[in-house]
């Protein structure tokens, strides 16, 4: 029976420590959109700074209009919000990169806990064992005394 038993907490020990290395897939996944996803906000960052350079040295020297300004000024307030959007996808990464790092703690707690429980019961079975072929070889011998027959005291020899 507790060899039964260290079978099924042995299997559950092996399902343990593959949700482990699925957590710590998604972690990994999690961590690398989250680079991408920084990486994306300093990319964006930069274009926009070379559109806007750009942009404005080619009004250097020259009159301005009005309408000019205003084209000008809707572009880089769409790349303001873009901006924000690029961030606040940043930032759920981030989130979600905190949220898979638990989980994955937590996984890795219930194998240790797994672990740990298979290991009690596999010295409880080794105990049993050896104590097990104390007792047959104890029987064996008791057996054989039995076979020889009974004890002669000193006299009768």
């Amino acid at each position: 029976m507790i060899a039964r038993l260290r079978d099924l907490r042995h299997r559950r020990e092996a399902r343990a420590k593959e949700e482990v290395i699925r957590r710590h897939a998604a972690a990994h996944r999690a961590a690398r959109e989250g680079q991408e996803a920084a990486a994306a906000v300093t990319e964006h960052l930069r274009r926009t700074v070379d559109a806007e350079d750009t942009a404005f040295g080619a009004l250097v020297g020259q009159p301005v209009k009005a309408a000019s300004l205003h084209r000008l000024q809707g572009r880089f307030e769409i790349a303001a919000r873009k901006t924000e959007q690029l961030r606040e996808s940043e930032k759920m990464a981030g989130v979600a990169e905190q949220r898979r790092e638990v989980e994955l703690s937590a996984a890795r707690k219930d194998h240790r806990a797994s672990m740990k429980a298979v290991s009690k019961l596999d010295g409880l079975l080794e105990h049993l064992t050896k104590r097990t072929a104390r007792r047959r070889l104890a029987l064996a011998e008791l057996s054989e005394e039995e076979e020889r027959g009974p004890p002669r005291s000193p006299a009768e020899r």
